[in-house]
């Protein structure tokens, strides 16, 4: 018994050491984004909590490498990218699960406005890579928009149809996907039909199961 039992508290110890650096690795983050990763919108920090951990890690590698937060006039993201600059690539991806698999309520109440063409416009120009139900697809490495603030994501199609996010110069394969489909979004008002219609979305869909 005594070998198990050695095994046992070794493998104990290894995972509270793990976990200590997750809770170090997220200090930083959690200034902005929240301990819980709850976000902040009076801050333009946006909920990580519940979001898609493959969309998580990708963006984490986006600000690592340069692709994204590479413009000046995107404050946040410049920001983010000087942050993301002191990880190790090896803490990327235990941070990015370390959020995905956290819940928080949503800090924005749904907005109550009838969305009905605005969710026209998401199903015909947004629902193929986001879902229909606006969730994400880890396969894709997509968002998952529900649980994402109507100030952020105003500002990141803002940013993608101005080239601050997506440009080809920088941004990577999907960066740059995503701007072509921001840049269908023809007026401010469709813009804003979208937005309202997604923050219309409870956090969570009635058909996900329990985190």
């Amino acid at each position: 018994m005594k070998p198990c039992i050695s095994v046992g508290l070794l493998l104990l110890v290894a995972t509270f050491h793990l976990r200590a650096e997750t809770l170090i690795e997220t200090a930083a983050c959690a200034a902005c984004h929240g301990d819980r990763g709850q976000g902040n919108s009076a801050l333009g920090a946006p909920r990580l909590a519940g979001q898609q951990p493959d969309y998580l890690l990708r963006q984490l590698q986006a600000f690592k490498n340069g692709q994204r937060g590479y413009d000046p006039q995107d404050s946040h993201g410049a920001q983010m990218r000087a942050v993301i600059a002191d990880l190790a690539d090896s803490q990327l991806e235990p941070l990015a699960h370390y959020y995905a698999q956290q819940t928080a309520a949503r800090t924005e109440p749904a907005s109550g406005v009838a969305a009905g063409r605005g969710e026209a416009l998401y199903q015909g120009i947004c629902a193929a890579c986001h879902g229909p139900g606006a969730e994400g697809f880890a396969h894709l490495k997509t968002a998952n928009l529900r649980i994402l603030d109507a100030g952020y994501l105003d500002r990141q199609l803002t940013h993608y149809t101005q080239g601050l996010r997506g440009a080809e110069a920088h941004a990577d394969e999907l960066g740059v996907w995503m701007r072509g489909i921001a840049l269908q979004v023809r007026s401010a008002e469709d813009r804003q039909a979208i937005i309202d219609y997604l923050v219309g979305l409870p956090a969570t869909a009635a058909s996900d199961s329990p985190r």
